[in-house]
């Protein structure tokens, strides 16, 4: 008998240490960066600021934040990262999290073309690959606090377009600390990026519907009004949009998503034009507690054009209407 519990011990170890051996050599799956060589034409810039801005957030989450104003705005040097890393303590520090338990200290970047610290020495398909597929410059796998799981789904135009808007901000040297990721993490987030191997394709803005589910999908408003599984942290699909996520806020309060379906509790009781006014809501400062701040970055959003808005609308109308799903807090 214990020679049988021996064997079991040792084939337990041994598929362990396969397991870790192909983590290591085989993940995270990538592939060479595109050669890309774009230009930025004052259409393209234009575009691409709109996305990074108000859309995809790229701005505010690589820049310091105002808290003591209504949704954080970013603060200049915009893309200049974060002096503050995120850890395990980072709601007592003042930095915004979500549901998020961080192993370890991961630090944001700086996204401006400095070329010692920031993005001036990557090739326009290192950036692309970085922010829809999680591969960094080195070939090392980004920690998916970084949405590229999301970002993926943005299109080839559109990636360009924020590239090209990335590379006319001003140049800031900011010195930060290396990112240091607890084990297993640092194992277990190489299984996270995935190569995108097709083109992306454009979606026709006329197509309102289609349009609305593009923006809703990379403005992360399905990520964020989407139920996921507890251990998993996947979305649970069948739920999509029904609201009830658990954010922490600064001073250890929690909120929830709302719900974004066409139900009662969610956009059942919200008119397409009540909708478009709340985003335009926060353009101008609004000082708050920032203890009684929000995880949204509403006054980002509020430069969404009215028609993106009521293109949201238009697509959230044709999810299932359901309850709100609400889910425990860690």
């Amino acid at each position: 008998m214990k020679r049988i519990l021996k064997v079991l011990i040792l084939s337990v170890l041994l598929l362990f240490a396969a397991g870790a051996a192909y983590t290591m050599i085989a993940l995270p799956k990538r592939q060479p960066a595109a050669e890309l060589d774009i230009t930025g034409t004052p259409d393209l810039i234009a575009r691409g600021e709109y996305l990074a801005r108000h859309v995809v957030l790229c701005i505010d989450c690589h820049s310091e934040r105002d808290w003591d104003i209504y949704g954080g705005p970013a603060m200049e040097p915009y893309g200049a990262g974060r002096e503050d890393c995120i850890t395990q303590d980072s709601g007592k520090s003042g930095i915004r999290v979500s549901e998020w338990t961080f192993p370890g200290r991961i630090c944001i970047r700086n996204i401006t073309p400095d070329p010692a610290t920031g993005l001036g020495n990557w090739t326009d398909g290192e950036i692309i690959r970085a922010f829809r597929e999680g591969i960094g410059k080195d070939g090392e796998p980004l920690f998916p606090i970084m949405p590229y799981f999301i970002l993926r789904n943005i299109s080839d135009d559109d990636a360009k377009a924020i590239v090209a808007y990335l590379r006319t901000l001003p140049a800031v040297r900011t010195e930060r600390r290396p990112q240091l990721v607890d084990f297993p993490m640092n194992l277990f987030m190489k299984v996270f990026p995935e190569p995108v191997h097709e083109p992306v394709p454009s979606v026709d803005p006329a197509d309102r519907l289609a349009y609305g589910g593009y923006l809703a999908k990379i403005a992360r408003c399905e990520f964020c009004h989407t139920p996921r599984n507890g251990q998993t942290r996947q979305p649970i699909m069948k739920l999509r949009f029904s609201g009830g996520v658990p954010f922490n806020l600064n001073g250890g309060k929690t909120a929830y998503s709302p719900n974004l379906t066409p139900h009662a509790e969610g956009l059942g009781r919200w008119t397409r034009e009540a909708f478009i006014a709340r985003f335009a809501l926060d353009a101008e400062p609004r000082p708050v507690d920032p203890t009684e701040n929000t995880v949204s970055s509403w006054h980002a959003y509020s430069g969404i054009k009215a028609e993106d808005v009521g293109a949201i609308y238009d697509f959230l109308q044709t999810v299932p209407a359901m309850a709100t799903q609400l889910q425990p807090a860690d």
